[in-house]
Formats: structure tokens, C-alpha cells, sequence
């Protein structure tokens, strides 16, 4: 269950990423609308979850340099194989900040989760922090997820106890 919520966040991550061009309006809707065909019942972003991190991945990173990164193409479209993608540590904080300030991370990962046991909610309500989930996406973005995932996982697996 541990692995398939980390894949399923660690996917949502990337698609949050993967669309763009040149055109800000453009590159902004084709993220969007990327994020909007990855939704499925592991994880639910509504439309305007997905257009804030379509604006604000535009805006704090540029088009221009999400087609640079192989994210989108210059026509704005999703582009393939994005799973290599290596961001440089500034887009990257600033991804995973847009990525939090326009969804509840914590809520969509722990939704990927199912249900849980009283105790092992609880246990990560409080240890998987903003700090511990800003963490594991810059690394994501970075293509460094072994990084992020160390916090992540010694969160998890001790909730996991909890709830055990």
C-alpha cells in the first residue's frame, strides 16, 4: 500500500508538470488539462485545483523553460516520457510550492491511501508535514526521488505501525 500511494503521488507530481509552450495562456490549459485526464480514483484534483498549478507553474517558471525541460512541447502539449524530467532546485521549490498553495497535497495523498485506522490518521495528520511533502516533491522534480521519498517513508511506516 506504502509503494503504491508514493507511485501514485510521485505520478500526480509529474503530471501537475507535464504541459506547456510558449503561449502563457496555452502552456497553462494544456497542464491543466493534463492534470485533468490523469485524474482517477487514486487521486482527485478538481478543474480549478488544476488551473491554479497550470497558472502558476506557467508564471513562476515560464513556458519557455517547461518546454526546455522536456515537460511540453512548443505547440503546448503534454510530451512524452516525462518521468526523467530534472528540474533545477529554484523550479523545482517553486513547482512543489504551486503544487501546495493550489491543492491540498496531504488530503490527495492520504486519499490515494483508502481507509486507515484511526491511529495511523492521526499519526499522518501530524508527521507528514507541508515540509515533509514540500521535501519529497522538490525531489521529484528534481528526479532525485529517492531524496524526498527517506522522510516520507520513515513517516509512513511508522504510521503505518500505529495504525498496525
Amino acid at each position: 500500500m506504502k509503494i503504491r500511494t508514493i507511485g501514485a503521488t510521485a505520478v500526480l507530481a509529474l503530471a501537475l508538470a507535464a504541459c506547456g509552450g510558449s503561449d502563457d495562456e496555452a502552456a497553462s490549459k494544456a497542464i491543466a488539462d493534463s492534470i485533468m485526464d490523469s485524474n482517477d480514483e487514486t487521486f482527485e484534483v478538481t478543474q480549478e485545483q488544476a488551473d491554479c498549478v497550470g497558472d502558476g507553474m506557467v508564471e513562476d517558471i515560464g513556458a519557455d523553460q517547461l518546454v526546455e525541460y522536456g515537460i511540453i512541447t512548443v505547440d503546448n502539449k503534454a510530451s512524452d516520457g516525462i518521468e526523467s524530467v530534472k528540474m533545477s532546485e529554484d523550479d523545482a521549490q517553486a513547482a512543489a510550492d504551486t503544487m501546495q498553495d493550489c491543492a491540498d497535497i496531504k488530503e490527495i495523498f492520504t486519499g490515494a491511501m483508502g481507509e486507515l485506522p484511526e491511529e495511523a490518521k492521526t499519526c499522518i495528520d501530524e508527521k507528514l508535514t507541508d515540509e515533509v511533502l514540500n521535501e519529497f516533491l522538490v525531489s521529484v522534480f528534481m528526479d532525485d526521488q529517492e531524496a524526498g521519498t527517506q522522510n516520507l517513508m520513515t513517516a509512513l511506516t511508522e504510521c503505518m505501525s500505529a495504525g498496525g
